[in-house]
């Protein structure tokens, strides 16, 4: 049977976005990628690609570039008020990849190669849907029609407000915490670590890029009233953190001291949690559609996973979105409840609300778990996080769209 609704938009570039595109353009659609960035970036942010997500990106080919421009996850050393070394757990998530956020999507956009039709810097500013499809208005192009829209724009996603509405409805929810995030010159010599310290009610994570030249530093803030970024220049966010974690130490002064000059990023910590992932013929994919927040290091390989079921879903179904849409969501809910209650905790985790004899006293139970973490994985036990997205079935996809 020929193919139903083969013009298909997706909006973002990101990791979703080009992966979609790749599969969909393989097996006789027509995808369109749109990009609000003015042209493909190199660089970017650490992301975390677990080993569900390395094997997409296997089943794409491309599995060994990534790994050769990335590296694996570094160990973690936790960092416990009145210990003066830190409890060390090896990497224990076996095959997992740490890349720059651009320099992984700089790769999965060359290995979509032909017949995936790209529009940097312009996004999507209407959606009006009939029986046979929809037209778009674009920021920046002359308005288009297709026949099926996907939104992979991140968590702020333009499709998912047109399509469900405002955020005010309910669709993001804040976790009661603000994430400040800066990348700095390597200054304290360490290599392939994570290293975590907490406060009350606040905490801080020091990560080594691969090649250990350069750390990304994240400040993780409770507060119940989500930050706005676009009401403060950089220099306020500069005083802000020094006004926040002036008063502590470990490695925290060096850290604001080498902050200064570098481009913070500050957001709210938040999950994006839908009833439903589609309407009429838009659908969602990665964290447009169910963001687990950052802490949880789960984005990347989500929106890996998700494109790979949006696209099975929709070859196997022949182009026919309705019946595309809702098994894509049925195979991908249970890895997405996963990751998001994850996230929260690890939100806990990072800022710890209480006095400070209460996340002392909290420490020291951590450190017990820490310990016995490290003794059980010696024994080949896994962390909750290894768990994520055990449940994707992976095998129906690789038979689906397969060559």
């Amino acid at each position: 049977m020929p193919i139903r609704n083969r013009n298909v938009l997706i909006a973002g570039g990101g990791a979703a976005g080009p992966v979609l595109a790749h599969w969909l353009a393989r097996h006789g659609f027509a995808p369109t990628v749109v990009e609000r960035a003015p042209e493909p970036a190199a660089g970017g942010h650490l992301v975390e690609v677990s080993p569900q997500g390395m094997g997409v990106l296997d089943r794409m080919g491309v599995g060994e570039r990534v790994r050769s421009e990335g590296g694996p996850l570094p160990d973690v050393h936790s960092y416990i008020s009145g210990r003066e070394r830190p409890i060390v757990l090896p990497q224990g998530h076996v095959g997992a990849v740490a890349i720059r956020s651009g320099n992984l999507s700089r790769l999965l956009r060359d290995r979509a190669g032909e017949g995936v039709e790209y529009l940097f810097g312009d996004s999507v500013t209407s959606l009006d849907e009939d029986a046979d499809g929809v037209d778009v208005g674009f920021a920046h192009a002359p308005g288009r029609r297709f026949d099926l829209v996907v939104g992979a724009d991140g968590p702020d996603s333009p499709v998912r407000g047109l399509v469900f509405g405002s955020d005010a409805d309910g669709q993001v929810e804040h976790l009661d915490a603000n994430l400040a995030a800066f990348e700095i010159d390597n200054h304290l010599g360490v290599g392939d670590v994570m290293m975590c310290r907490v406060w009350p009610y606040r905490g801080c994570v020091v990560t080594t890029f691969p090649g250990n030249d350069r750390l990304e530093v994240e400040f993780l803030m409770r507060n119940r009233t989500p930050a706005a970024p676009a009401e403060m220049d950089m220099e306020a966010r500069y005083r802000f953190l020094e006004e926040v974690y002036g008063e502590d130490g470990w490695e925290v002064p060096g850290l604001l001291r080498a902050m200064r000059g570098a481009d913070v990023r500050l957001a709210p910590s938040t999950q994006v949690r839908l009833d439903v992932w589609s309407r009429g013929r838009t659908v969602l994919v990665g964290d447009a559609a169910h963001a687990a927040d950052p802490m949880a290091g789960q984005g990347t390989a989500l929106a890996l996973m998700g494109a790979t079921a949006l696209a099975g879903e929709l070859v196997f179904a022949e182009g026919d979105h309705e019946r595309a849409y809702f098994s894509y969501e049925a195979s991908m809910r249970g890895t997405v409840r996963e990751a998001q209650s994850l996230g929260s905790a690890l939100t806990r985790d990072y800022a710890p609300e209480g006095s400070r004899g209460e996340v002392w006293l909290r420490e020291r139970a951590d450190a017990a778990l820490l310990l016995g973490s490290r003794l059980m994985a010696q024994y080949g036990a896994r962390s909750g996080y290894e768990y994520v997205g055990d449940g994707f079935p992976a095998d129906r996809y690789a038979r689906i769209l397969s060559p």
